[in-house]
């Protein structure tokens, strides 16, 4: 009896094990002889469109059988149409094939039997879940049966053989990718030594790659990062592979090259570096214009650009027909300016067209044409004998060569690379552009950053200047905001002609008192601004401000008149971390103090300016809303006393608001020109009140209220709408608002009308104005109430002798001479009181006699 087939299982396996699929034939002969076969065969099958085809892809064959690997029947065979479709179904099902040829359907016999094939059984291969092909073994001279032994065999060595193609599969696009990947692949032993490299890794680095193990070693299965820079600038990642216990058996690399990258990053830092530092001298050449400065300028910019560049200088084409040093840098400029290099010689002009390298050769073959004492000049200042390398760049402006612009290097022929010629290039090209539309464009940048009528720069220069000085010395620096007081005068005197006129006159003086380096702007309107730079102190601010208010108070001839304006001037010093906007706010409150102390001086920012002013614009937001809804709006009064019968004959009209105090909402008011609206809230509010005390009702006018030409008008219609009669109502003015303003304007038309009207005028705190007697006798009033400064002065018990006491019976004894009613206001005390009755006063007013209360308690 022969061996089971079991026995010649390691027979047929052992190949493909050690081997692979190298091994494959020797297995198929194994299976062959393991099933006392006569050939053994692999096939593959693949799926293309929804169709099934079989080709044969290895075989065995013994002694006296024909072998049918190069059948061509065998290859390609589409299963269905030929017949196979059974096989197909079991093996998509996982079943097996064997038996007599004969049993077989009538449609499968042809082709078997022309191989000859009595008997085979064939199983089939999946390959990771799918069907990949079947392995099978024929018997030529005998119909049999094979046995459920025999094929468990033959299903083992397909399995096998599975496992082997799907590592095969693996490791053949594995390594396909390996050897075709752009990436540094390597594997190395723990000792350093390269064990494999792909392609890409042999030709970086021929000489192999020497790379830091220690980390990757110490951690295997951590990956660890490593970068590089030699020829190549490369990041690598290293994992050392760890074996059994842990310990590493070696170290796999990958590396990515960023060389390409890096330079790019170089070059785009590169050109970034050139367009900031094109955009400086464009700037530069807006503001200051063409000049030797500027050449200076191109030349830093130009060194900056191109760090190889370790020296330069730039020559011009000038009148004489000559090339002219205006620049340099690392030599004597001075000495250089009395070289004058003609066209025609080499270093001046070679025919180059873009920028072009020269060594110390073509230098010193140059050098050695010119006549004794500019080679002398040269050799010493231009330091032609130590220079290596020179980039000469040509200039170009409407196709003339202008200029030249020559970079040089002391160290190395090859320091300039192709990058710093082609940043050269363009450098000299757009400087070139630069400079052919300098004068046009400075026109358009004249026109956008300055004013037109003072020719100083505009608001728009002035900040962008005020940000780069932020950021440059923020403590350095300070802001004065001026405002113009009276120019509104010349207008309306002369014309806004004679104003525009007055304006360029205080510009070229505030212009003329300042520093080179110092700015001052037009804001606007009578409005401009001064930018101070390079402070040692606070005090060198203030000297500077307080010599802008002398020569603003200078007189101004203008036509026939002379002007004397003055100027207001808020001053804020710059401070880190301030915006130019919140620096002009800032300046712009201090102006708001000045103005409010008086004018024509100069107020500092105050950090508590910032909150009183938001308090008051708060409080002048409130008040708009409380007077469109009239509401928190409410009159109090206080009574007018006959003090010798001690009863009240009139009530003065007073206005309390719900969120602040007289005292500060009234200044607040005017500031704002919210006064004729609150005056015209009053007087509707205590003539349609007069009906509940009956008696004559004082209102107080404002100086805005009586100079607006339609107060006539506006006082007759609230008496025609509340029926008031016009004896009623009692104005009271001030004495101020009688004086003509600085326009020639006064209220004493309105006042005539107003009485004509029937209304009675009374002046409101007299003595404490500037009246004159002789302007008072001819004023249209009816009586005057004394200033309570003056019955205060008076002392308790009051001094007959005192200056006061004497004031006060000369003002009582001027209305009576001139037919006027006197009030006493202030009256606090009895002893007062007394007083004031034995003078004379008949009417009285004052805390004493009666407070200031509403009609009722309830809020309308």
């Amino acid at each position: 009896m022969g061996s089971p087939p079991g026995t010649h299982l390691p027979q047929a396996l052992l190949p493909l094990l050690r081997q692979g699929l190298t091994g494959l034939p020797q297995a198929l002969e194994g299976v062959a002889q393991a099933l006392k076969a006569h050939r053994a065969y692999l096939f593959r099958l693949e799926e293309r469109q929804g169709t099934w085809y079989t080709s044969q892809l290895a075989e065995w064959a013994g002694e006296g059988v024909s072998p049918q690997i190069q059948n061509p029947a065998l290859q390609d065979l589409p299963m269905e149409e030929a017949g196979y479709g059974r096989w197909l179904r079991r093996f998509l099902a996982n079943q097996s094939v064997g038996g007599p040829v004969a049993a077989f359907p009538q449609e499968e016999q042809p082709l078997l039997l022309a191989q000859e094939i009595q008997s085979l059984l064939v199983v089939p291969i999946f390959v990771e879940g799918r069907l990949w092909g079947f392995l099978g073994v024929d018997d030529c001279l005998r119909e049999r049966q094979f046995t459920q032994e025999e094929e468990a065999l033959l299903r083992l060595l397909a399995e096998a053989l599975a496992q082997t193609l799907e590592l095969w599969e693996r490791t053949r696009w594995l390594g396909f990718l390996v050897e075709a990947s752009p990436f540094y692949l390597a594997r190395l032993s723990p000792e350093g030594r390269l064990l494999h490299a792909n392609q890409a890794l042999r030709q970086a680095f021929p000489q192999g790659v020497s790379l830091p193990l220690g980390n990757a070693l110490a951690e295997p299965g951590s990956p660890k990062t490593h970068f590089a820079r030699g020829k190549r600038a490369v990041a690598w990642t290293l994992v050392a592979v760890p074996g059994p216990g842990g310990v590493a058996l070696e170290v796999l690399a990958l590396g990515v090259d960023v060389t390409e990258r890096e330079e790019a990053e170089a070059r785009e830092q590169r050109w970034n570096a050139f367009r900031k530092n094109l955009l400086r001298i464009y700037e530069t050449l807006m503001a200051e214009g063409l000049s030797d400065s500027i050449f200076g300028l191109i030349l830093d910019a130009a060194l900056d650009t191109i760090p190889s560049a370790q020296a330069g200088s730039v020559t011009v084409l000038m009148e004489d027909g000559c090339y002219h040093f205006v620049a340099a840098r690392g030599y004597d400029l001075r000495a250089l300016r009395q070289v004058c290099l003609r066209p025609e010689e080499p270093l001046s002009l070679t025919g180059h067209q873009t920028a072009q390298v020269f060594t110390w050769r073509e230098l010193a073959r140059f050098n050695a044409r010119l006549d004794p004492e500019r080679r002398r000049v040269m050799e010493e200042a231009g330091r032609v004998g130590e220079i290596k390398a020179i980039l000469s760049v040509p200039v170009f402006l409407a196709g003339e060569r202008k200029a030249f612009l020559y970079l040089d290097n002391f160290e190395r022929e090859d320091a300039f690379t192709p990058l710093d010629r082609e940043l050269a290039q363009a450098f000299a090209s757009q400087l070139g552009l630069l400079l052919r539309r300098m004068e046009l464009e400075g026109r358009l940048h004249h026109l956008a950053y300055h004013d037109p009528l003072t020719g100083l720069p505009n608001r728009l220069f002035f900040l962008e200047k005020l940000a780069q000085a932020l950021q440059e010395d923020p403590e350095g620096l300070a802001l004065l905001y001026l405002d113009l007081d009276g120019l509104k005068l010349v207008n309306d005197l002369d014309g806004h002609a004679a104003g525009d006129e007055a304006l360029r006159v205080v510009a070229a003086r505030l212009r003329a008192s300042l520093r080179p380096r110092d700015l001052v702007a037009r804001q606007g309107g009578d409005e401009f601004l001064v930018l101070l730079t390079h402070l040692k102190s606070p005090e060198e601010a203030v000297a500077v401000a307080e010599r802008l208010l002398e020569v603003v108070r200078l007189p101004i001839p203008l036509r026939e008149r002379v002007y004397h304006l003055t100027t207001s001037i808020g001053l804020v010093l710059g401070a880190p971390g301030l915006s130019p906007g919140e620096l002009l706010q800032r300046a712009d409150l201090a102006l708001y103090r000045a103005k409010g102390e008086g004018k024509d001086r100069l107020a500092f920012f105050e950090a508590h300016l910032q909150e009183a002013l938001r308090r008051e614009m708060e409080l002048v937001e409130a008040l708009r809303q409380d007077l469109e809804r009239e509401e928190g709006l409410n009159l109090a009064y206080q009574p007018i006393v006959d003090l010798e019968a001690g009863k009240p004959v009139a009530m003065e009209a007073l206005l309390r608001w719900r969120l602040a105090p007289p005292g500060e909402f009234i200044p607040l008011a005017e500031r704002h020109r919210l006064m004729g609206a609150l005056g015209r809230f009053v007087l509707r509010r205590a003539c349609e009140e007069q009906a509940r005390h009956g008696l004559p009702v004082h209102v107080n006018v404002s100086p805005q209220e009586l100079l607006d030409p339609s107060y006539p008008a506006q006082v007759a219609q609230v008496l025609e709408d509340t029926g008031l009669s016009p004896p009623a109502l009692v104005l009271e003015v001030t004495e101020s608002t009688l004086i003509p303003d600085e326009r020639g304007r006064d209220a004493t038309q309105s006042l005539k009308v107003l009485r004509a009207l029937g209304v009675k005028v009374f002046l409101d705190d007299f003595g404490s104005g500037h009246s004159s007697l002789e302007r008072l006798s001819t004023l249209p009033v009816d009586g005057l109430k004394l200033g309570q400064a003056f019955t205060q002065a008076l002392g308790s018990p009051p001094d007959p002798q005192s200056p006061a006491a004497r004031v006060v019976g000369a003002v009582l004894a001027l209305a009576q001479a001139l037919g006027l009613e006197a009030i006493a206001e202030g009256i606090e005390d009895e002893a007062t009181l007394a007083y004031l009755k034995a003078l004379g006063f008949r009417l009285g007013q004052g805390y004493l006699l009666g407070r200031p209360s509403p009609l009722y308690s309830e809020e309308r």
